[in-house]
């Protein structure tokens, strides 16, 4: 093979690129008060815009070994460091304990592909959203769906590749220590989203005309 000069910095920019996908494969260090913070904070074009909570163990809510576990939470962070997603190390209780990871910044299809292809039972996508004014409801906040990718056991079969429901959706996050089941940890404090509650002060709010608080960051994210 020739080498030519167009060749030779095809090479080069191929090198950067590479290159600069490893400088990103980081995971990040976050406390759970860092997290709060960012979600709450109170700009439309605030930096933290997504984020994805899920786990690769325990495919479909059924108890796999500890070794496994640990090689499919292994893969998946190099999944995520592939596609240049930042994300946080997580521990937590679902009936039993687990491992999962908060990602920053994926667009929706990342989550549900990530779920998909480590056949979770449920993905959790949240982004920051505006809403038209309403009393008593701040304007810029965070919707956090809860989605399911495949069924719960291995009863039925499995979904089709683009099959996965809305289940239900909340605009918490509600920080508690006092929890012993259905939590998510940080830094060893514990964390959850009121999905499924009936307590009225976490009812999820009205959504009048609701939109991606930043369009620019959204549609960015699906072009990586």
């Amino acid at each position: 093979m020739k080498i030519t000069k167009e060749l030779l910095k095809n090479l080069i920019n191929e090198a950067i690129r590479e290159n600069s996908m490893i400088l990103s494969e980081v995971e990040v260090q976050l406390s759970l008060d860092d997290v709060m913070k960012a979600l709450n904070d109170p700009s439309p074009r605030a930096p933290l815009q997504r984020i994805g909570i899920m786990t690769a163990e325990n495919p479909r809510g059924m108890a796999s070994d500890t070794q496994s576990n640990m090689a499919a939470l292994d893969d998946f962070k190099k999944t995520l460091d592939a596609k240049g997603l930042e994300y946080v190390v997580m521990g937590g209780k679902y009936g039993s304990p687990e491992n999962s990871l908060l990602i920053l910044n994926p667009n929706k299809q990342d989550v549900i592909s990530f779920g998909k292809k480590y056949g979770q039972a449920a993905v959790i996508f949240g982004q920051r959203l505006m809403r038209n004014y309403r009393e008593g409801q701040r304007s810029n906040y965070f919707r956090i769906d809860y989605y399911q990718t495949e069924p719960d056991g291995d009863e039925e079969p499995a979904y089709g590749p683009q099959e996965y429901y809305l289940i239900d959706s909340r605009d918490m996050v509600v920080t508690d220590d006092t929890r012993t089941d259905y939590y998510s940890e940080i830094g060893g404090k514990k964390f959850y989203i009121p999905f499924f509650s009936s307590d009225p002060s976490q009812e999820m709010g009205d959504e009048p005309g609701a939109q991606a608080a930043d369009r620019g960051s959204e549609l960015r994210s699906y072009q990586r």
